[in-house]
């Protein structure tokens, strides 16, 4: 999408907004996205998909982009044959290369009472954990959506609810919009019983978004993410934490404190267990990267007052480091073996 397609969609948005009293713009603010005009969301994993983008797969096949060498034989095209490697080894290769694919993303946000938490004073303008989630996936939802590319919307409360199946259009983004905003989180997230009804009807090399603050991050949920992943598709993590669960605001007044799930209470000395609290916190979230990290999740950490643009510009520029790496040392594996 070019520059002036692009700010056609910003101002049919806008339009739309307007209309409609500004009941979408809680989770979706374009005039914010526009410094993400220029961001592409891709899949660092090869994909299928049965409608025309511009995503890499493994299907073979005469395309823009290069994958790997093999042995010429008769009959093959000649001009796939590689001379410059021809010219080094005296033996004929092919290249081989990639089709391009649609990518389809499901965006799945947490749905458990936890989510709700916005601070110990609950100021109304304050963000949610759920709040904060939902912005990052309705900017996603946009970006994909812009690449003219596919994504689904649901939140994990008692199994799958509020799914709005893969679509691309900004009519599409708008429903999703209002069903992040009617979602009321509440009880525990079955996430292995979200993942289960997610994976009837995506496509196996579909990438998955989790939104959660993780407090539940069970076994089972985890080996629900690695068969995702095991399908091929691709699994990335943000890990939605409010700045005030991280670190116990100065001058917190002793109380009791409320287990936002099990309703379970605790009478809390708060100067006596701040140091080990902050202890505890931080070795959660290295646990959760740890557990992410060793099974190849895209582990990210978010906290409810980075503001989402920059949370994304971040994502971005970490994933395109990554890529170019894999890239370079793709490109080096392919001419040593061709040589």
């Amino acid at each position: 999408m070019d520059d002036m397609e692009t700010d056609i969609v910003y101002a049919e948005l806008v339009d739309r907004n307007r209309d409609r009293d500004g009941l979408n713009r809680k989770y979706f603010r374009p005039e914010d996205l526009r410094r993400l005009s220029h961001a592409e969301f891709s899949s660092r994993r090869a994909i299928e998909g049965l409608y025309s983008g511009k995503h890499k797969t493994f299907q073979r096949g005469q395309s823009i982009e290069f994958r790997d060498y093999r042995q010429y034989l008769p009959g093959d095209p000649v001009n796939h044959v590689d001379w410059k490697v021809y010219g080094r080894t005296d033996k004929l290769f092919i290249k081989l290369f990639e089709h391009q694919a649609e990518l389809t993303a499901h965006l799945l946000v947490d749905g458990s009472r936890s989510m709700v938490f916005n601070g110990f004073d609950a100021r109304e303008e304050q963000d949610s954990k759920y709040d904060c989630s939902c912005r990052l996936a309705a900017a996603i939802g946009f970006l994909i959506a812009k690449q003219r590319d596919r994504f689904s919307f649901g939140v994990a409360s008692q199994g799958l609810q509020d799914l709005q199946r893969p679509g691309s259009s900004i009519r599409y983004l708008i429903k999703v919009l209002d069903s992040m905003e009617k979602a009321s989180p509440s009880s525990m997230a079955d996430f292995p019983a979200a993942i289960d009804e997610l994976i009837k009807f995506s496509k196996s090399r579909d990438m998955l978004c989790v939104f959660s603050d993780l407090l539940d991050m069970s076994d089972e949920f985890l080996k629900k993410l690695k068969i995702w992943q095991q399908r091929g598709g691709e699994v990335i993590v943000f890990h939605v934490l409010h700045d005030e669960e991280i670190t116990l605001p100065e001058g917190l007044s002793d109380g009791q404190f409320i287990d936002s799930e099990s309703a379970e209470r605790v009478r809390v000395d708060v100067k006596s267990v701040r140091d080990q609290y902050a202890l505890q916190m931080s070795q959660f979230i290295a646990d959760c990267r740890s557990r992410c990290s060793k099974q190849g999740f895209d582990y990210n950490l978010v906290r409810t007052s980075d503001h989402y643009t920059k949370v994304l510009q971040r994502y971005f520029a970490r994933r395109a480091d990554r890529l170019t790496a894999r890239s370079s040392n793709t490109s080096a594996d392919h001419s040593s073996k061709a040589v």
